[in-house]
């Protein structure tokens, strides 16, 4: 399997389970609580439409990696930026940045990676 439908299966199941580690029951934002939810469902949904061959596939793929990475982008950011020494985890501001950045770097791979897949494919004739 490709790395990006690999990373997909893996991201659509971590994100939602990390999250739920990070935050607990701390529902203060919601909307940060259940992104990762909603990204993790997508990526699913893509992941499995690729790997059963629907047409639509690799489309929906590039569509789950762009919300990640749309979502990751203020996430990891903000998170750069913040002058908290703690996350709310609990943890090092720098440990909950440092894991940002992996995720965000496998999304933005994801990305193009699944870009280049979508394009091959319509290519073909």
């Amino acid at each position: 399997m490709r790395f990006e439908l690999v990373a997909a299966y893996l991201m659509g199941v971590a994100l939602p389970l990390l999250e739920v580690m990070r935050r607990r029951t701390n529902f203060d934002t919601v909307a940060g609580y259940v992104d990762d939810f909603i990204a993790g469902g997508l990526l699913l949904y893509a992941a499995r439409s690729t790997s059963r061959g629907n047409p639509s596939g690799p489309v929906l793929l590039v569509v789950a990696w762009a919300v990640l990475c749309g979502g990751l982008y203020s996430s990891f950011f903000g998170q750069l930026e913040s002058s908290s020494s703690r996350d709310v985890s609990g943890l090092p501001n720098a440990t909950v940045t440092f894991i940002k950045g992996i995720l965000y770097a496998v999304a933005l791979a994801g990305l193009l990676l699944s870009t280049r897949a979508a394009i091959r494919q319509e290519s073909r004739p």
